[in-house]
């Protein structure tokens, strides 16, 4: 079986041979062609200012709103060659051993941080208690963008689309779930909507505690959910309550054991959660977060994922 066949099935919950590794080569993830998020600092296609920083890969929003809640009628969306963007993903997918490999394409900073970028958090959290009908209309904005940027990547032939939002802090929502199911949720199905069409897997990323809104997820049609931050979530609970529904993606304690732990801590969590998660499927071993940690805690995660993940599945 290869790489990219056991990580379908592990995502289909279909007996995979062995738990896929974010970073073995089972999972490409590749980019639009467009500016969202630059690297090396300055401005992205949005008008949102990005300043390099050595504290993390990347470079971070500078923080300042971009617009005010009352220039959002006026506020136009980056105008973008659609048929470029296509043309681009395909070159990519074709550049890859995508019989052994399988390819998805980021829709980055989606929806909800997208306008928090545009509006500055502040006035972004004000307006979802205050102005909820301008908010409505920058969202509208936001998300037939995204619509067609999700259309542009699916015409590629590729295997499906990351989206990534962070709607969860330590231990709670950034706005109440009532809020998220109004403002968020449909919005958001629309763009499941058009991945699932074309037969694609809709990956979906969110930092934070997000407990509440996992079955509104699965209802809409998410096939695999990531970083999965047990730091901000009950993910055992998750594996019971949803294992059948959904694949997970993270997991592996990036706030305590990888950052702060022991090798013999690290190897202790990396196998009590593989051992749980892993079961039936459903699972992709990876860290959940992107930070550096050292390399003798980075050894010691990958030798007991490297160790446990086929035995797992023998019988």
């Amino acid at each position: 079986m290869t790489r990219k066949e056991n990580i379908l099935r592990t995502i289909n919950r279909d007996s995979p041979e062995w738990i896929p590794y974010r970073y073995d080569g089972s999972l490409t993830l590749i980019r639009p062609n467009i500016v969202v998020r630059p690297v090396e600092g300055g401005r992205d296609d949005w008008g949102v200012y990005w300043v390099p920083t050595n504290e993390i890969e990347g470079s971070c929003p500078d923080g300042q709103p971009v617009i005010s809640l009352e220039e959002i009628d006026s506020y136009q969306v980056p105008v973008t060659d659609w048929d470029r963007v296509t043309k681009n993903l395909k070159h990519q997918i074709e550049s890859l051993s995508q019989t052994d490999t399988l390819v998805i394409a980021y829709n980055e900073l989606t929806l909800f941080e997208r306008a928090q970028l545009l509006l500055g958090n502040a006035e972004f959290l004000m307006a979802t208690a205050l102005e909820p009908q301008q908010l409505e209309m920058l969202l509208d904005k936001i998300i037939d963008y995204q619509e067609m940027l999700t259309q542009a990547i699916m015409k590629s032939g590729i295997s499906g689309v990351r989206f990534t939002d962070d709607w969860g802090m330590q231990s709670t929502l950034f706005i109440s779930p009532e809020k998220w199911r109004k403002l968020i949720k449909p919005r958001l199905s629309r763009l499941y909507r058009v991945v699932k069409q074309r037969g694609g897997i809709v990956f979906q990323h969110s930092c934070g505690h997000i407990e509440e809104i996992v079955p509104d997820l699965i209802e809409i049609g998410i096939e695999v959910l990531d970083p999965c931050q047990p730091e901000a979530n009950d993910i055992f609970k998750w594996k019971h309550d949803y294992g059948d529904q959904l694949t997970f993606m993270g997991g592996l304690d990036t706030q305590r054991y990888l950052s702060f732990g022991t090798p013999k801590e690290v190897k202790e969590n990396v196998k009590k959660v593989l051992s749980i998660m892993g079961k039936g499927g459903g699972y992709i071993a990876a860290p959940s977060h992107t930070i550096t940690i050292s390399e003798e805690n980075r050894k010691a995660m990958v030798e007991v994922i490297d160790e446990i993940r086929k035995c797992l599945y023998q019988t």
